[in-house]
């Protein structure tokens, strides 16, 4: 039985007649086609591997939690590291289409590049399970005792590069890297890196110096660089921020440790401090007492005994009262926003007035008797 022959797209080419050629032109056909086809089968495999990685990102945010950021997660790595596997498996093609032996080099490396890619699979599904092993220990660790999850976290972030670093370099030990080559090349190029990242390198030595000292844990409402939010995650890297709008930021680690920090949950309690505007009218003391008493009748004021209003300062067109207050940290936004709608309902009962600003200097009552009384007839 006679089998049908295939026809290569080289033998298509290359069986082109090019007798009516220019001599010039007949002369760099072949080179042309054996090149043309390198290029475009090397071309071609970039689309696959960029396909692979593809694949890769579309199964990461399918696997990761909604509330979870995807940008930065181990999946990236794992996306580029399979692109660049894919094009290393497939570069015999365009080797054998340049005249190179593929099958001897297939036979030769084959073996260390699959070997490498177990490897490199292995590790991202290791340090994955026990990155996610070591945070649900820590979250039930915290629900259950209330120890504190924040380092846990942090061990479990820096574990998984650990291992990705170590699982990358017996993968190029697999490919027919020397290992004391490879070693020296690692040390330099760590000390390239390095220069270049220096800022990088900043934000981890910050993120284990937040690690150790722990100036706030996850789950903290804190205030950084600028921002607001509760702390959602702390990596070798950025720490996260969900705010109260549900946006989740991530700040590098050097930045959260260089500016002021407020923790603002880092007590159980805080003080409440309101200030509210009366008239030069009014009767001082009765408005302090109505700030005082309508603070002490909500029921979630601690400490009612400590509850303290004074005058602030002297407006051009206001007495400023100031009220403290303490309350739990939890109740503190719900707590400012019904003293503030008690105080002025009380002010509506009592008579107190919050004045308007107006043009010109502030007048008294005894300033404006003066100005409308008539004026004598100095004829009389």
């Amino acid at each position: 039985m006679i089998r049908p022959t295939l026809l290569t797209p080289s033998d298509f080419l290359l069986g082109l007649d090019t007798s009516g050629w220019p001599l010039w032109a007949a002369a760099i056909w072949p080179d042309t086609v054996k090149w043309g086809l390198v290029i475009a089968s090397v071309g071609l495999i970039w689309l696959v591997a960029s396909l692979v990685k593809f694949l890769i990102l579309l199964a990461g945010r399918r696997l990761t939690p909604k509330d979870q950021a995807f940008e930065g997660t181990s999946w990236d790595l794992a996306a580029s590291t399979g692109r660049f596997f894919s094009f290393i498996l497939m570069m015999p093609l365009p080797l054998g289409l340049a005249g190179y032996d593929w099958q001897g080099l297939v036979e030769k490396h084959g073996p260390g590049a699959f070997a490498a890619s177990v490897i490199l699979v292995a590790a991202f599904v290791i340090a994955n399970t026990l990155s996610r092993s070591l945070r649900q220990f820590g979250a039930k660790a915290h629900a259950h005792s209330g120890a504190d999850d924040t380092l846990i976290a942090f061990s479990a972030s820096l574990i998984k590069y650990i291992i990705f670093a170590v699982a990358i370099v017996f993968a190029l030990s697999q490919l027919g890297f020397p290992a004391a080559s490879l070693a020296a090349v690692l040390a330099a190029a760590g000390l390239a890196i390095g220069l270049a990242l220096q800022d990088t390198l900043k934000a981890v030595a910050a993120g284990v110096m937040l690690a150790i000292f722990r100036p706030f844990r996850i789950g903290d409402y804190v205030g950084v660089a600028g921002l607001e939010g509760t702390v959602t995650n702390i990596t070798p890297f950025t720490t996260s921020l969900r705010q109260i709008d549900n946006k989740v930021v991530s700040i590098t680690n050097d930045q959260v440790w260089g500016d002021p920090l407020i923790n603002f949950t880092a007590e159980s309690q805080r003080r409440l401090d309101l200030y509210f505007d009366v008239s030069y009218e009014d009767d001082l003391d009765h408005a302090l007492k109505v700030v005082r008493d309508t603070a002490n009748a909500h029921e979630h004021i601690l400490q009612k005994d400590t509850t303290w209003s004074g005058v602030h300062s002297l407006e051009p067109w206001s007495v400023r009262l100031r009220l403290r207050a303490w309350v739990a940290t939890s109740d503190f936004v719900d707590i400012r926003a019904d003293l503030q709608k008690m105080v002025k309902q009380a002010f509506d009962r009592e008579g107190i007035s919050i004045p308007y600003p107006a043009p010109g200097p502030p007048r008294s009552a005894a300033a404006k008797r003066v100005e409308a009384a008539p004026e004598p007839d100095p004829e009389t």
